[in-house]
């Protein structure tokens, strides 16, 4: 109890009839701190609209969006992305739009299993980023951040497309839906799909690409998820998070048609222009490594195993000696994911071609 608090005579009379009764001072002291401490702050403006458990199973909706995006950005960009979940939090809508910086890349999107509207976000340092990697760029962000063109903006509603259909999917353990893209914006004072004092659920995710670190933002109005609440249980998620044989059948099938790109690198060095040019027959270039030590086996320019040269039936040949199963886990998953992407690509554009046909 703080010094300076005085106790009002109920408490006085309160303590005078428990001792009265045989407790000792201590003892009273004691029970009455306990129910002190049971005591917790609320804050009518800012009500708690979810429950723990409810936020549990948010969270794991998002982990494994955070893993599915991860595989999706390293296929597509060339290079390994690092998507991981970062936080969970409960903060009016007005609070979201002040955090955000402008200009910024925000997805309004829908479905039939929200009621109203939710928010995917993305920082435009990331943006930029993913964007220079799939037009062939090394990956370098802008020093001053703009607004997109509209050419960049159509490659990022391509690109946000995809990371809905993965959200759906996440999902889908608890709800299946389809999640539609209803509308782009760079300035967050545009976007009003909740009331500004209306708690809504932050989800954030950390992105990192090369040396790039940004987050990606997911904000769902409390109103949009009423019709799940019931549904946001860990008993739900963990009841129905089961693969089927079907599915583990067709990674398998994927797997073992993916076509991968073998080169054993004997050694690495670097010479001038000038010297390369002027290369002749019998000219030495000295490498990084020795005739007796194992060499890199790259499977797609990722150096995966480590192997002795050496002649099998009259061909040059490498002996595995050792093997990164790491690295070779994730390659073969980015290259299931680049797969499935294209069946999606190419659905597309069946789509697209179908409804001109018909217009």
């Amino acid at each position: 109890m703080p010094e300076d608090e005085t106790l009002t005579q109920e408490e006085i009379d309160s303590i005078l009839k428990s001792m009265s009764s045989g407790e000792s001072p201590e003892e009273v002291l004691e029970e009455y701190q306990e129910e002190e401490r049971r005591i917790k702050d609320y804050d009518f403006r800012r009500p708690m609209k979810f429950s723990r458990e409810q936020l549990r199973t948010l969270q794991l909706i998002h982990e494994s969006f955070a893993r599915e995006l991860s595989t999706y950005l390293s296929g597509r960009s060339r290079t390994f992305v690092d998507v991981k979940y970062a936080s969970i939090d409960q903060i009016t809508f007005s609070e979201f739009q002040k955090s955000l910086n402008s200009p910024t890349f925000i997805v309004i999107f829908s479905s039939e299993a929200f009621s109203g509207s939710a928010i995917l976000q993305m920082g435009l340092d990331l943006g930029y980023v993913i964007i220079d990697r799939l037009l062939g760029g090394p990956g370098n962000t802008l020093e001053e951040i703009r607004p997109p063109t509209e050419i960049e903006m159509n490659i990022l509603r391509k690109e946000s497309a995809v990371m809905l259909r993965m959200l759906s999917k996440s999902w889908s353990n608890i709800e299946e839906f389809d999640a539609n893209l209803e509308n782009l914006e760079t300035n967050p004072q545009f976007v009003q799909v909740a009331p500004p004092n209306e708690m809504t659920i932050l989800i954030t995710l950390s992105v990192t690409i090369k040396n790039v670190q940004g987050f990606v933002n997911l904000c769902f109005p409390s109103s949009s998820l009423e019709p799940l609440n019931d549904k946001l249980t860990t008993r739900m998620w963990t009841t129905s998070y089961r693969h089927t044989e079907e599915f583990k059948e067709n990674l398998r099938q994927s797997l073992l048609l993916s076509k991968l790109n073998l080169s054993a690198i004997l050694g690495k060095t670097e010479i001038y222009l000038n010297d390369f040019l002027n290369l002749e027959v019998g000219d030495v270039i000295r490498l990084d490594s020795f005739y007796d030590e194992p060499i890199d086996l790259e499977i797609e320019e990722r150096p995966i195993f480590k192997v002795n040269v050496g002649k099998s039936k009259g061909f040059y040949s490498v002996k595995i000696v050792e093997k990164n199963k790491e690295l070779l886990e994730r390659l073969l998953v980015e290259e299931s994911m680049k797969k499935k992407t294209k069946k999606l690509d190419s659905s597309e554009k069946d789509e697209d071609t179908e409804k001109t046909g018909d217009e």
